[in-house]
């Protein structure tokens, strides 16, 4: 399938990725200045930390935790992660964004993962 051929996600779909890019965006602030004062090195330390601290470990996505044939709980909801930008057309010299240009967040992607204890045995097949 190629890019052209993907459908378009629908107004509900998009709102709720608006809903948790907020929600993300929340969660990072406190350590966004741990950060910026150098007790953590990148805000999903900070989350991983945070969800460790709630019990959850051993954080994976959907795919990963189905190539080990283990599938998610009903009902579960994933994690938040901060995932890595993708590149895009011709590579611009980095600039410090503006207060008025677009939050800088708003160009990552969002990682969803689920922990070890939102996860079990994938049952086979009868």
């Amino acid at each position: 399938m190629n890019n052209s051929e993907k459908r378009k996600p629908t107004e509900a779909q998009l709102e709720s990725i608006r809903a948790k890019r907020t929600e993300l965006k929340e969660l990072s602030k406190p350590f966004k200045k741990l950060v910026e004062i150098g007790e953590i090195s990148t805000i999903n330390e900070g989350l991983t930390a945070l969800y460790s601290e709630q019990g959850h470990k051993d954080l994976k996505t959907l795919k990963q935790w189905n190539q080990e044939g283990k599938s998610v709980i009903k009902g579960e909801h994933a994690l938040l992660l901060w995932g890595k930008p993708k590149a895009i057309g011709k590579l611009e010299p980095k600039t410090e964004p503006t207060e008025s240009e677009e939050d800088a967040a708003d160009f990552y992607p969002i990682c969803f993962v689920f922990s070890s204890l939102q996860v079990h045995e994938r049952r086979a097949a009868a």
